[in-house]
């Protein structure tokens, strides 16, 4: 009798793929960590997370915790299980801290943007000026263009940059023109005490003096001589600008008054 021969029955074992790693940002989106498998891993296995617990695949950088997460592919008797593991780093994002804003006089001192950056802003990044240009982070007011400046903090892989600006603001100081002086008589008509100052005096100052100013004119009938200052009002940070007009007041010589004599010759 002729029997055929026996032939033993084999099951393919079960592919969880080769171990793999993967880095999110702590503020990423979500990510599923089958991808990070290599080595044709089997679809439709377990995944465990750190410790042992559940884990559905998709890893939340907001919910979930880096570490080693297992892959398990089941196997068919009498072949085993097979796993795979990715393990999961997270790197955390720059901080380029919150906007700003400063006013500047246009002859006040250097100033440094970085401390006007809200939000504990990292130190060692980078600024551009306005337009896009190289900047150090020390703005110059008379040499530095005011406008938007842009700070980046560089972000470490797959973590983007971060950016925060500081707007600069310029204003100019007043101008009260150049200090002055006058010689009156004290029978001279009132004059004008802006019109004593040189330069181009801004209208608009206060004047004070040994007298009381009455619209900006001296009167030698009725004022004191000295020195008379004119002050124009600046605008923050600017401070206020002063000049002077010194008025010195001159007495007419005195001829007494008209008489007569009768003389015998």
């Amino acid at each position: 009798t002729n029997h055929l021969p026996y032939t033993t029955p084999e099951t393919v074992p079960p592919n969880a793929g080769t171990d793999g790693v993967i880095t999110f940002c702590s503020t990423g989106a979500t990510a599923g960590l089958f991808a990070s498998l290599a080595g044709g891993a089997e679809a439709g296995g377990t995944w465990t997370a750190p410790g042992g617990g559940a884990f559905s695949g998709s890893y939340d950088p907001a919910v979930n915790a880096p570490g080693v997460y297992t892959y398990t592919v089941t196997g068919t008797a009498p072949c085993p299980n097979d796993q795979a593991t990715v393990t999961v780093a997270e790197t955390a994002p720059p901080n380029a801290g919150t906007d700003g804003a400063v006013t500047l006089c246009s002859t006040g001192a250097a100033t440094g943007l970085f401390a006007l950056l809200g939000g504990a802003a990292q130190a060692g990044g980078t600024w551009t000026e306005p337009g896009g240009g190289a900047f150090n982070g020390t703005f110059i007011p008379g040499t530095s263009a005011p406008g938007l400046y842009t700070y980046t903090a560089t972000g470490t892989a797959p973590c983007p940059n971060d950016q925060s600006t500081v707007t600069v603001t310029i204003n100019t100081p007043p101008d009260p023109g150049t200090d002055g002086n006058i010689t009156l008589c004290s029978s001279d008509a009132a004059a004008s005490l802006l019109a004593q100052l040189g330069g181009t005096p801004d209208a608009g100052g206060a004047w004070s003096g040994p007298s009381p100013v009455v619209g900006g004119m001296i009167d030698p009938a009725t004022m004191s001589a000295g020195v008379y200052t004119y002050t124009v009002t600046g605008t923050a940070p600017c401070p206020n600008e002063t000049a002077t007009v010194t008025v010195t007041i001159n007495t007419p010589p005195d001829p007494g008054t008209d008489g007569t004599i009768t003389l015998c010759s």
